[in-house]
């Protein structure tokens, strides 16, 4: 049995362990009894969906919904913890997760209206960025249009990637995998944290994050977090606003069993700038030369993105012995949203007048979400086992009254005038949209002392109705898939773990082919070796992986009948991606990520045929470090800087063109002011600095006027005060 001492409890767990053995040694019966092989204990309490001490988690339930340590876990994860996204100042999840490898965010310029992320070069249907859209386990489910929820990085206790096809465990997924939040949740010990916070565009913020036991018996634990921020943006006219709010309590009456509700409310009255400028003056030249990167293209007085998001949930847990544990997690939103853009439709051949149209759309949304889990930890002989039995299910029943086109005034490029009134906006006819989704999964975790096999299985069915308001036509469309995976790994005593595994996934297609049939959903396929080593007596955790990923049941153009599709298209992707994390001596954090992409759309009626997906680099790296001086003259000061590289990206499906490579520096320096003075205990004062050397760069293109420049150098202050 290994164990991993953590500070002040070492002492205290050592005690109780003594304990145990002297008991268990005292009977005769146990002394005959055979060894058993366990897990590694962490004794500093590390749970899967708890704070990590540090940089360098162990253990995470994303890729099994079971408590595993990485180290055993034979597929490709990541964590970022909550003292990595503080000491970055990350304002969004997408931001939280610069430092990943295989992960592209911000490709498009507000983090304000949606999160959205590349993984191993997949992201949505057409070339589009996914959705980050996985909560405590449970998907963050959307509306029928523009209606998506996006989460507070400030109510977070970790972000984690898992990547490749994972709909074993979670159904619908994208196959190049997907990204689970984790909400800060109520702790035994008390404390309570204030930030004020400025910075560049005027951003203004406040934020508490409160919490402890309610008895002192800490059978009842709660926890309060919130967030104000307003803030302009660098494109002209636009804002970003947000209200939060986030309680929670758990009831732990024993041991065995806990219950933790789990709420949020999230009002977001502006949310900056999503849309597009076009290529020619961006990533292309221009012959009237290159355009603003704060250029806002549409009307000040129109433009507008609003959305409140109200979550009700909880997290049950009860262990009924030593083999059987019982879980259910439980969300119910209610959503809304309001959207008003003029967008770019297209470049004069002056290379300067826009021509644009007009969008709008008012959406509500209730969703509901539930997944119950059966766990049997067991023996069979010499095989350990850790049985996982999943009955889950989804269900949306959203409205939306959208409308696109219209007339509107161009508008230059170069000396833009605004306000030229009337312009006609569409009609914006309504739909009403009922999902279901319903999953029986069957997972085993299987050791044969250091060699395990994980192995799984899932039936899902789906279903989609869709009924147009304004004529009352129905759409139907009805899904089933079956998906797998199976994985080999092997845990040597030096600290080296290899593995292969193969693994499947599904999404459901909207749409219909020419003879009205509905399109089958999209198939993800993963084989994958890699190699995962920690350090035995170090706190550190490196990972490297190679993958061969393919999509099928693509969409693409139908050559026999003009305006439809047909599901004959494939992308596929292979690439290695190293990923490295590390404490150095306890004062200097390290994390470091190499990602090589070769993405390529392998089949396709269209011009994208044997070309890259559009935004997608063939390389990405990163490298952050962040020294903390603890004694000597310079203590309680702390100092970090960052450098992210991505390379040249696709700006088109036809790889017309393509966007430049750029690299990015961040930095960030802090003060723990009790260094100075013990009575100001508590009081530290944080700068970082996004972009340090403000680069101004194209973050990716999807088309030839659907470009979005980069976010600019920001520069935030906070002061906090934590006791």
């Amino acid at each position: 049995m290994n164990f991993i001492i953590g500070n002040r409890t070492a002492a205290k767990a050592s005690v109780a362990l003594a304990a145990i053995i002297v008991g268990w040694s005292g009977s005769g019966q146990a002394q005959n009894a055979p060894a058993i092989g366990l897990d590694t204990i962490e004794v500093q309490g590390e749970r899967a969906n708890g704070p990590v001490d540090g940089y360098v988690a162990r253990r995470s339930a994303t890729a099994t919904k079971t408590d595993t340590p990485l180290i055993e876990t034979p597929q490709s994860v990541s964590v970022v913890p909550r003292a990595q996204m503080d000491d970055q100042g990350v304002q969004s999840v997408s931001q939280a997760l610069r430092y990943s490898a295989s992960v592209l965010g911000e490709t498009r310029l507000s983090s304000g209206r949606y999160d959205s992320v590349f993984i191993r070069g997949f992201g949505g249907s057409g070339g589009s960025a996914g959705f980050i859209n996985n909560l405590d386990g449970l998907r963050l489910q959307r509306g029928v249009n523009f209606l998506v929820p996006i989460a507070e990085p400030w109510g977070l206790e970790r972000v984690e990637v898992l990547r490749g096809p994972s709909s074993v465990t979670f159904g619908q997924v994208k196959p190049g995998g997907l990204i689970n939040m984790v909400s800060k949740r109520p702790q035994e010990q008390a404390h309570v944290e204030v930030q004020v916070q400025v910075g560049s565009y005027q951003r203004r913020q406040l934020a508490f994050d409160i919490g402890g036991p309610v008895t002192e018996d800490k059978t009842i634990l709660y926890r309060l977090v919130g967030l104000g921020r307003a803030a302009d943006t660098q494109v002209d006219f636009t804002k970003e606003e947000r209200l939060y709010i986030a309680p929670s309590l758990t009831f732990q009456p024993n041991a065995a069993t806990s219950l933790t509700l789990l709420t949020s409310f999230q009002r977001d009255p502006e949310t900056g700038f999503y849309g597009f400028i076009p290529s020619v003056g961006t990533a292309l030249p221009n012959r009237n030369g290159r355009i603003r990167s704060n250029l806002f293209p549409g009307e000040p007085d129109y433009e507008g993105y609003s959305r409140n998001a109200l979550n009700l949930g909880y997290a049950f847990e009860h262990r009924f012995n030593d083999v059987f544990t019982f879980r259910q997690n439980l969300r119910y939103s209610d959503l809304e949203s309001r959207n008003r853009t003029v967008a770019v439709a297209s470049l004069a051949a002056n290379q300067r007048t826009l021509n644009r149209r007009v969008t709008a759309s008012n959406e509500k949304a209730q969703t509901f979400g539930v997944d119950n889990q059966l766990q049997a930890d067991f023996r069979t002989g010499p095989l350990t086992h850790k049985l996982l039995f999943g009955v889950d299910g989804y269900w949306v029943d959203g409205t939306a009254f959208t409308g696109a086109g219209g007339v509107v005034q161009p508008l230059d490029a170069f000396v833009p005038v605004y306000g030229r009134r009337p312009f006609a906006v569409p009609a914006i006819p309504g739909t009403t949209q009922l999902t279901e989704q319903y999953g029986v999964y069957l997972q085993d975790q299987i050791k044969l002392d250091r060699l395990s096999l994980l192995v799984g299985g899932r039936f899902d069915r789906a279903m989609a109705r869709t009924r147009n308001m304004t004529n009352g036509a129905l759409t139907k469309q009805d899904d089933t898939a079956n998906t797998g995976r199976v994985a080999l790994m092997y845990n040597f005593d030096n600290g080296f773990a290899p593995y292969a595994s193969y693994s499947t996934s599904f999404e459901p297609m909207a749409g219909t082919s020419f003879g009205g049939s509905p399109f089958k959903p999209s198939e993800g396929e993963q084989f994958e070796v890699g190699l995962k080593y920690e350090p035995p007596g170090y706190n550190a955790f490196f990972q490297a992986a190679l993958y061969d990923l393919t999509q099928t049941n693509v969409p693409t153009a139908d050559l026999n009948n003009v305006g439809f599709q047909i599901q004959t298209g494939e992308i596929r992707a292979r690439g290695f991606e190293f990923e490295a994390r590390a404490t150095v001596l306890e004062n200097l954090d390290l994390v470091a990520a190499y990602a090589y992409t070769d993405a390529e759309v392998t089949k396709s009626n269209g011009a994208d045929l044997g070309k890259r997906p559009p935004v997608v680099p063939r390389h990405m790296a990163s490298l952050w470090a962040h020294y903390t001086f603890k004694t000597g003259l310079f203590s309680g000061l702390g100092l970090g800087a960052g450098v992210r590289y991505v390379g040249k990206g696709a700006g088109d499906p036809g790889n017309t063109f393509f966007t430049d490579d750029y690299a990015l520096v961040d930095a960030a320096i802090s003060y723990d002011l009790s260094a100075a003075n013990a009575a100001m205990k508590g009081w530290k004062i944080q700068v970082n600095a996004q972009n340090l050397f403000d680069k101004e760069y194209v973050a990716g293109c999807y088309g030839a006027v659907q470009c979005s420049f980069g976010l600019r150098r920001t520069v935030l202050a906070t002061l906090s005060y934590r006791w």
